[in-house]
């Protein structure tokens, strides 16, 4: 039965994307032409966070965050964010920032954790990459949890990097990462 369904379904998408017959009248082709024309193709922009799922002891975790498609963002500027428990973190260093972008740490964020951010404002790219190693303090034994977070961001006026760093919230959350300290 399922193999009848299956066959069922795949016949009728055959048959929805089959191009108009060709004996279509001139006015219903210019119709269809028109509406090609007016439709805009806008691809709808995906932030990928890649991590591992545990680490050894002093060795550092790679974070990598890819963005598809900034350029079909109407903002101005888009911030990337990872938040880590505080006193844990031994060094972060950057492997790849994206052209255009500003990025650091701040101790303290708005919830008290260690955020590691970039604020990225050229969006005229296909492709964004940002990555970078974080090294846990030797004595820390355990798992600890990462919150990633992204927003496009627009403000009325020209802010610094810690007003746009100030406009991520809760809502923006990607997912929370566990990673395993061996």
């Amino acid at each position: 039965m399922r193999r009848v369904l299956v066959a069922a379904t795949c016949l009728m998408a055959a048959f929805l994307a089959s191009p108009a017959p060709a004996h279509a009248t001139g006015a219903s082709s210019r119709a269809h032409a028109t509406a090609d024309s007016s439709r805009v193709e806008r691809r709808v922009p995906k932030v990928k966070v890649t991590y591992p799922s545990a680490i050894r002891r002093g060795h550092p975790a790679r974070i990598t965050y890819k963005v598809s498609h900034p350029d079909q963002f109407g903002d101005e500027v888009l911030v990337l964010q990872t938040d880590l428990p505080r006193g844990i973190v031994s060094k972060v260093r950057f492997v790849t920032k994206p052209r255009g972008a500003t990025c650091g740490t701040r101790k303290r964020n708005s919830v008290g954790n260690y955020a590691v951010y970039c604020v990225i404002r050229s969006l005229n790219h296909s492709k964004l990459t940002m990555s970078f190693n974080v090294w846990i303090k030797t004595s820390y034994n355990g798992k600890f949890r990462s919150g990633h977070y992204w927003r496009p961001v627009t403000l009325d006026y020209n802010g610094s990097t810690r007003d746009y760093l100030d406009e991520i919230t809760r809502k923006d959350l990607i997912g929370n990462t566990w990673i395993k300290v061996r």
